[in-house]
This record gives C-alpha cells, structure tokens and sequence, in this order.
C-alpha cells in the first residue's frame, strides 16, 4: 500500500508541476506577443 500510495502522490506533483510549466509557457507567450 506505501509504494502505491507514493505512486499516486509522484502522479499528482507531476501533474503539478506539468500544469504549472504550462502556465508559464502560456505567460511567457503572451509577453513575446505585442
């Protein structure tokens, strides 16, 4: 159960960290835009 639970919680700092470079790739974006 330990080594599952530490799979699932690796899932959600992934998704975490995926969301929060998109959201500086799409702020970077809109700043090198006019």
């Amino acid at each position: 159960l330990k080594v599952g639970y530490d799979y699932f919680e690796n899932m959600l700092n992934f998704e975490k960290y995926k969301t929060r470079r998109d959201l500086l790739h799409m702020k970077m974006e809109r700043q090198e835009t006019p």
